[in-house]
């Protein structure tokens, strides 16, 4: 079901909230994804340049320190998976700070997301139950309105509740219940709430505490620029 009046801007800006957390999240994986896989390349160039250093230390020795073509060439391939692991080593620094910065991205992209998720459900059912009430049928404001009339007939002992309340009561229950027996597939029915989504948006791989903590984005985002700051000032050098 969906109505006329269905206002497009909260739409709007949840399918973009949607569009920009999803980015974000691609990218943070795509970070992680390059760290995985420098450690595995830093870990291979450290596993041949150890094997490369007792190879070529002993074939020296046996050699008596006769530099053979042979022999320079291999000592400057050793020196070169050295040097290889320690600039994936200083690469996997960088990337770590890349994948926290993505990550308090993710964080404010989220929170955007939640918040619109919730705004263009709560506006589409608002709407939703207006429209409803102007269209309630008249068989049932009849069999209310007769119902009323019931609990003047029979006045009750207790003065408590008065008869609209007694009577809303009933109804609301009723009409409750008889909701609640409808299978959630009926609610995806109406498209524009299958776009938008039953539950709140799913946030896979989201680092959950530090969303929730201001104080932590703040530290981190703070930790992150100090970090960077210094890593500038070493390669000014």
């Amino acid at each position: 079901m969906t109505t006329p009046e269905q206002n497009q801007t909260s739409l709007m800006c949840f399918e973009q909230a949607r569009t920009e957390h999803t980015n974000n999240m691609k990218k943070y994986n795509g970070i992680c994804a390059d760290i995985t896989r420098c450690e595995k390349e830093r870990q291979a160039a450290i596993e041949a340049g150890k094997e490369a250093e007792t190879n070529w230390r002993t074939r020296f020795r046996n050699l008596r320190g006769n530099l053979t073509d042979e022999l320079r060439a291999e000592h400057s391939q050793r020196i070169a998976s050295r040097e290889l692991a320690e600039e994936f080593t200083g690469l996997l620094t960088e990337l770590e700070l890349d994948k926290q910065a993505a990550m308090l991205g993710c964080c404010a992209s989220a929170k955007e997301y939640t918040e619109s998720h919730r705004d263009a459900f709560n506006e589409f059912a608002d709407m939703n139950w207006e429209s409803a009430l102007r269209h309630v049928s008249p068989k049932l404001l009849w069999a209310i309105r007769l119902r009323l009339q019931r609990e003047k007939v029979n006045p009750r002992q207790d003065n408590e509740q008065s008869d609209m309340e007694v009577v809303a009561a009933l109804v609301g229950d009723a009409l409750t219940r008889a909701a609640a027996a409808l299978p959630e597939k009926v609610l995806r029915e109406a498209p524009l709430l299958d776009n938008i989504g039953l539950w709140r948006p799913a946030l896979t791989g989201l680092d959950i505490e530090l969303m929730r903590s201001p104080a932590k984005r703040t530290r981190l985002a703070l930790s992150i620029r100090e970090q960077r700051g210094e890593k500038q000032e070493v390669k000014q050098k």
